[in-house]
């Protein structure tokens, strides 16, 4: 495991840049822990004089202490964003752990939401601005090695793309008369597409998916607060009470009621 109190950035930047065709950068040494995300175009970095290529929708990490050279691409302009983060006295297991990851990694749609809230903290008014910054970057730093033991290990593949952001469309819109064209519109696919999609990843359906997502956020609703029944079923997108208790009752073999008194008598 990660030793934690290494693990706390001392400062954090944030930044992002669209090089025109042809653009370059460096040489430069690298002095941070840095994250780049690459949402267009496709670069090559030269390493201590050794190239390593990323294309467009891949995240990366980059180690303090050596020699690196960008090129981007001749035919295209290259989007892409960066974390620096500067870590005074850098864990060896967390070098360790980051460097034996696949790179660079497939960008999920998760991540890239994660660039996307640290780039707004630069102009955000909060006093708390740089300490979210920084939780961020932690954050950012653990997903990548979560998302790359996860594919190396052989347990999972990269998420298609239409996947990620059907999936947070769902998570979006679990209250909303969602429909399976609806889902396949946000994730600009044809419906049969990304059925084929979600049993291929997630071995179900969009549309069992999102029925599964609304009884877990019932379950969890009905186990941490004390709304009704009724408006639980409301907010996880149940037409009726009556079909929310019946999906409960199959995934927990207990009513709304029964699950609700069951978590809080064990506390």
């Amino acid at each position: 495991m990660v030793d934690h109190e290494c693990f706390w950035p001392e400062e954090v930047n944030a930044g992002e840049v669209t090089y025109p065709p042809g653009g370059t950068f460096g040489p430069r040494l690298q002095r941070n822990l840095q994250l780049i995300m690459l949402y267009s175009g496709h670069m090559t970095i030269w390493i201590d004089d050794v190239p390593h290529m990323a294309s467009a929708d891949s995240v990366l990490v980059l180690f303090p202490g050596h020699k690196e050279r960008f090129t981007f691409a001749e035919e295209c302009e290259t989007w892409h964003s960066w974390l620096h983060i500067f870590i005074p006295q850098l864990s060896q297991k967390l070098l360790a752990r980051l460097a034996r990851l696949p790179w660079p990694l497939q960008l999920s749609s998760t991540m890239a939401d994660l660039a996307h809230e640290a780039l707004a903290l630069r102009y955000s008014p909060l006093s708390t601005a740089p300490i979210l910054l920084k939780t961020l970057a932690v954050q950012m730093i653990w997903r990548y090695i979560g998302e790359g033991e996860l594919q190396m290990n052989g347990t999972s593949t990269p998420a298609d793309p239409a996947v990620e952001t059907a999936r947070h469309f769902i998570h979006a819109h679990l209250r909303e008369p969602l429909t399976l064209d609806m889902i396949a519109m946000a994730a600009a696919v044809s419906p049969p597409h990304l059925i084929r999609l979600f049993r291929q990843q997630l071995n179900t359906t969009p549309m069992a998916y999102l029925w599964e997502r609304r009884v877990a956020q019932g379950i969890d609703l009905l186990r941490q607060t004390g709304l009704s029944v009724g408006e639980i079923a409301t907010r996880c997108g149940f037409q009726t009470s009556y079909h929310f208790s019946r999906r409960v009752r199959q995934a927990m073999g207990l009513s709304p009621i029964e699950v609700r008194q069951q978590s809080w008598e064990c506390r």
